[in-house]
């Protein structure tokens, strides 16, 4: 029996990759060993500083961290440079969501321009399923269960997080998706414009996605894995992973989480670098 060929796509800026490439093999990539054929494909831009005023990170990248990712395929670009031919002029104008000068929107479109080279380097290969993966997220649990599902689903199938769906939107930070959906999901800055004149408003990352997913009649399936940001210099992010259904009590407990896994990602990086 053939073993499918599973796509590994990573997208955006590595950040954070030194601290998360433990969970991200822990999680996704020998789980993915396991089950069928894969290749890793890189799109990352070519930065050594990283600034967000509405975060309040600062920090200092490291231009080689995508070498811990062993990619089959990888492109840096520099940042900025497409964002003409993707019309981001056209997108100002429907305003800007975050009022903070068009920045969250540029960084937005960067990671949708980015998302866009990595699915169609990943196409090429002619993949069976598509993992999508953002390098600055630490993973919490395994993907396998996940893989395992969707490679019994047909058709344009996308798994998503079922956590963090703000605004009416859904969850944009990590996927997996059958050829078909991975597609929509991949190549939705194409959609930027359509969405918004639909809104009659600016862009938004998860409503786009959801917009997107359903003008393409994709079939959602959510699943309970979990993931936190990690910022430039190692700070695990706060995260709420209450669902649409919580109340006041998972958000509680969401948060005790929360800081049980940040005491225990702080012992971890602790006893690596005494090791080291």
């Amino acid at each position: 029996m053939t073993k499918p060929r599973i796509a590994v796509c990573f997208f955006g800026i590595t950040r954070s990759l030194g601290y998360t490439v433990r969970t991200i093999d822990r999680q996704i990539l020998r789980p993915i060993s396991t089950i069928g054929e894969h290749k890793v494909f890189c799109h990352f831009f070519d930065q050594d500083s990283i600034v967000n005023e509405r975060s309040g990170e600062r920090g200092i990248l490291k231009r080689d961290e995508h070498k811990l990712l062993s990619p089959d395929w990888l492109e840096l670009e520099e940042p900025d440079t497409f964002l003409g031919s993707r019309g981001f002029d056209d997108i100002k104008a429907f305003g800007d969501a975050w009022e903070d000068g068009f920045r969250s929107l540029r960084n937005l479109v960067h990671q949708l321009h980015s998302l866009d080279k990595v699915t169609r380097a990943a196409e090429e290969w002619h993949p069976d399923l598509f993992v999508f993966v953002r390098p600055d997220l630490a993973y919490h649990h395994s993907l396998k269960r996940v893989l395992q599902s969707a490679l019994r689903c047909e058709g344009p199938v996308a798994f998503l997080p079922d956590w963090q769906h703000w605004e009416g939107g859904v969850n944009d930070r990590f996927a997996v998706c059958l050829p078909q959906a991975a597609h929509v999901y991949g190549h939705r800055i194409d959609q930027m414009a359509a969405y918004c004149n639909h809104v009659r408003g600016p862009l938004h990352g998860e409503r786009l996605l959801k917009y997107t997913l359903i003008q393409n009649q994709i079939d959602l399936r959510l699943f309970w894995q979990k993931a936190s940001r990690i910022r430039a210099g190692g700070t695990l992010w706060e995260e709420d992973f209450s669902t649409g259904r919580a109340g006041r009590i998972q958000r509680k407990l969401a948060r005790l989480k929360f800081l049980v896994v940040r005491a225990l990602w702080r012992m971890s990086n602790l006893g690596s670098s005494r090791r080291a």
